[in-house]
């Protein structure tokens, strides 16, 4: 029998995804199927073959896009014992909502970390919302308290803020990129430059510790476990 992670994701997302297991789960494979349609697909061809099938999709409730793939892909997954969902707002959103972000990002004295109090603030209150399912109403009161931020979706927005707050550190990670200091041992960095001091400085970790960390403190200890992936 064999052990399947299916994703969308490219670049940075399938990255994340593969190192994690790579530490975690080390016999599962993870694979990418490029998108949510071809994803959707290949969830539709699965058989009762003898092998498990963990399927990560997005799962930002306020894009017509996502909702119509999920629930497509649902439809598809019905009445398969070897398939299994991991539904996560986006792999942005799994990172901000890690209780420990902005303690590894930044060291105690640090000059970005009082320039991005705005950003960490707008994470904090954002990752409750999402949390707590908000709805439309509380998002958009949230656009309110921060006019400064533009919000097209959370999907779109949960990448800005995750860019926003790492840039210039050796967590930066956008759509293309991860940040290097989330899956290498401390410190490992090979762009790093003298000044460049975050919060691990002083109490320095490897890289397998930071893949158990970033699922047991964040959303996707439930969302792996309610899966049956431990």
């Amino acid at each position: 029998m064999s052990k399947y992670l299916w994703c969308e994701d490219s670049g940075s997302g399938y990255l994340f995804w593969r190192t994690l297991c790579g530490y975690l789960y080390p016999d599962v494979m993870v694979e990418t199927k490029g998108n949510n349609s071809r994803l959707r697909a290949a969830v539709g061809q699965v058989k009762n073959d003898g092998n498990e099938y963990y399927i990560l999709m997005d799962d930002a409730a306020d894009n017509p896009d996502v909702i119509r793939e999920t629930n497509a892909l649902r439809k598809n997954a019905e009445g398969k014992s070897n398939v299994s969902l991991i539904l996560v707002h986006s792999f942005e959103f799994a990172l901000l909502s890690f209780r420990f972000l902005e303690q590894w990002v930044f060291a105690e004295q640090d000059e970005l970390r009082d320039q991005r109090q705005e950003l960490l603030r707008a994470s904090a209150l954002f990752v409750k919302l999402i949390i707590s399912g908000g709805t439309a109403e509380e998002l958009s009161g949230f656009k309110e308290l921060f006019p400064n931020l533009e919000i097209e979706n959370t999907e779109k927005f949960a990448a800005k803020l995750l860019f926003a707050i790492t840039r210039n550190t050796g967590f930066e990670t956008d759509k293309g990129t991860l940040g290097a200091c989330f899956t290498v041992d401390c410190c490992d960095w090979s762009e790093r430059q003298e000044n460049d001091i975050c919060g691990l400085d002083n109490n320095r970790i490897s890289a397998e510790k930071k893949a158990e960390l970033l699922v047991a403190h964040s959303v996707l200890k439930g969302a792996f476990e309610k899966a049956g992936l431990r």
